[in-house]
């Protein structure tokens, strides 16, 4: 099968020695994209993945994974790569700081007006200021922010997620829900982000959002298929949605195509032969 080929569209300004860029892609007028002081080493914008208008991001090293949206105005600098994975959404005038290091896993959200700091420095360390600080930090998988959420650099573990206004000072565990100034742990009293459900619930699930999508696309019918394991000769012309491991046979066909671009991030898969989009590691000391 032929891959059907979507044209990118770079509007905004990319200067580094080495782009990478994916089908579909779009970088919003006003956008730029470089090293803090000059060309950045390296840009990688994957497919479907999307810079709005006014973000300014200035770091050497960028990469932003398939279908992630980092919206108007994000201001994101540092001296260390900025790496973002998969179907990630960031709302508008999001601050992502990368002078500790910063990596974001895949199916973050990250909500408007959102800061993510991994430094401080200010006060004169000669004259004994004490506070002067760079650490890494990883958000782990399926992590979300709700909105105008100040974080410090902490231990953010997979689906954990954080009220809308929270200011993060301690580390968020797995699935358990934070809020208030300081942010403390709620999921005692209020759940957790994420239900444990079955294989076969989730098929259920994803199977009334690929009806709904069939409804408005006849002719879309039958190409999109949701399973527990992929079959031992899988069709060509169909993309299938494994339900157990969150990956999918990336086709790039005008069906699935349209049906990441309308549902992710409610959905949010990975191509089931492609590596991941970068390892987290914490910068050089």
């Amino acid at each position: 099968m032929s891959e059907t080929r979507y044209p990118s569209r770079i509007d905004g300004t990319i200067e580094a020695d080495e782009v990478i860029i994916g089908e579909g892609a779009i970088v919003e007028e006003g956008a730029i994209i470089r090293g803090k002081s000059g060309p950045a080493k390296r840009v990688v914008i994957g497919d479907f993945a999307y810079v709005g208008a006014g973000a300014k991001i200035l770091c050497p090293e960028f990469v932003i994974g398939d279908y992630t949206k980092l919206h108007e105005r994000a201001f994101c600098h540092g001296v260390h790569p900025l790496r973002i994975g998969r179907n990630c959404w960031f709302g508008g005038n999001v601050i992502l700081d990368t002078m500790g290091g910063l990596d974001i896993d895949d199916n973050v959200g990250i909500g408007a007006g959102s800061q993510i700091w991994t430094h401080a420095q200010f006060g004169d360390v000669v004259e004994g200021s004490r506070f002067y600080s760079h650490k890494y930090m990883h958000i782990g998988k399926d992590a979300w922010l709700v909105g105008h959420c100040l974080v410090s650099p902490v231990r953010i573990e997979p689906k954990s997620m954080a009220m809308l206004g929270s200011v993060v000072t301690g580390d968020m565990l797995e699935n358990r829900i934070y809020g208030g100034a300081p942010a403390k742990d709620l999921s005692d009293k209020i759940g957790f982000q994420f239900l444990d459900r079955s294989v076969d619930e989730k098929i259920a699930k994803l199977q009334e959002f690929i009806d709904a999508f069939e409804a408005e696309n006849p002719r879309f019918a039958g190409q999109l298929v949701a399973v527990d394991s992929l079959p031992e000769t899988p069709d060509p012309q169909t993309s299938y949605f494994n339900l157990s491991d969150r990956t999918y046979t990336r086709r790039r066909s005008e069906a699935e195509t349209a049906f990441l671009r309308k549902n992710v991030p409610l959905i949010k898969f990975v191509p089931h032969d492609v590596p991941e989009f970068y390892r987290p590691s914490a910068p050089a000391a």
